[in-house]
């Protein structure tokens, strides 16, 4: 028995260092494109946490905010590409803003390599409480009596909860106004006070007010309805098909990060996401899990890259 043991944990003591053989002996650096404090960074920080004991040093957490995400883009892109930078992508990065900006400073798919999908939060559609519309059709029918008169916040230009309205525009006809704010809580805030009338927020933002009834829910944005709001309808129950949108997260390195590297890479933040505490922690940050192969990122990276593309084109978005 006790030459058993010793053989198991002599197994264990090897397979843990065997999984990181092809990283260096350094920190990973996780650059997230978002301040401090937001789902983003929160995520990055528990992925960091939970990868750790799979990397050879760990994983540090360095935000680098500013130009919708551009910046830490770029960073990232012009890293060393062995494996020790990664960068924490989502919606803007990795979806909307190749299209949205005549030059973001890199090029996604030919600068970026991705490494996997560590999840995704629901996006709901919010209302000011006295507006005059109790489901989508109505509201559409106020927008079309009314062409230009309501206004929906945003974030940012090329937030999702600037492309979502955009897209509702692009499927349904309607004229909008768009109101940008630095940042979704000042966003929240005049939806609360009803100096607009319509707001795209992350589920785990908005979910508060929500329940508090100072904003009133009109449409899941997603492709089935919330646990969370399980009586609110999605768009395509409401008889407007197309509009689901995820805000989602991942990792990519830079393009030339050696397979081996993005390999071990991938299995390090694959078991993080194994780990039943931290898919407990992401849970109440209100983030579905999700992970699976380099492949698979890539593959899903390019499907949103090509349906935002198609958006920003049709709508005549653009970021300066």
């Amino acid at each position: 028995m006790k030459r058993r043991l010793l053989g198991a944990l002599s197994a264990l003591l090897f397979v843990l260092p065997a999984m990181a053989a092809d990283l260096p002996e350094r920190p990973i650096r996780i650059i997230v494109p978002a301040p401090p404090g937001g789902t983003s960074d929160i995520m990055a920080r528990v992925l960091a946490e939970a990868a750790a004991p799979f990397l050879p040093r760990g994983a540090v957490v360095e935000n680098r905010g500013g130009a919708g995400g551009n910046i830490a883009a770029a960073e990232v892109a012009r890293a060393i590409a062995d494996g020790t930078t990664v960068l924490q992508c989502s919606f803007g990065p990795c979806g909307a803003n190749p299209s949205l900006y005549a030059n973001p400073g890199y090029d996604l798919l030919k600068d970026l390599a991705p490494v996997i999908l560590t999840g995704a939060v629901r996006n709901v559609m919010s209302v000011r409480r006295d507006l005059p519309a109790q489901n989508v059709q109505e509201l559409l029918a106020l927008a079309r009596a009314r062409p230009g008169a309501l206004t929906y916040g945003s974030s940012g230009v090329g937030a999702s909860n600037h492309i979502g309205p955009e897209l509702l525009r692009s499927l349904t006809g309607i004229e909008m106004q768009h109101v940008p704010y630095r940042g979704s809580g000042p966003a929240t805030t005049d939806l609360i006070a009803g100096r607009i009338d319509i707001f795209f927020d992350n589920l785990p933002s908005i979910l508060p007010h929500i329940r508090a009834g100072a904003v009133r829910p009109m449409a899941a944005v997603s492709a089935a309805r919330l646990p969370e709001l399980p009586d609110l309808p999605t768009f395509a129950e409401q008889g407007v098909e197309g509009m689901a949108i995820d805000s989602w997260f991942g990792f990519l390195a830079p393009m030339r990060t050696p397979a081996p590297a993005i390999a071990a890479l991938n299995t390090a933040f694959g078991k993080a996401l194994e780990n039943e505490v931290v898919r407990r922690r992401l849970a109440d940050l209100g983030v579905v899990v999700l992970g699976g192969t380099p492949a698979q990122m890539d593959t899903y990276m390019r499907g949103e890259v090509a349906r935002w593309a198609e958006v920003v084109r049709k709508q005549g978005i653009r970021a300066e």
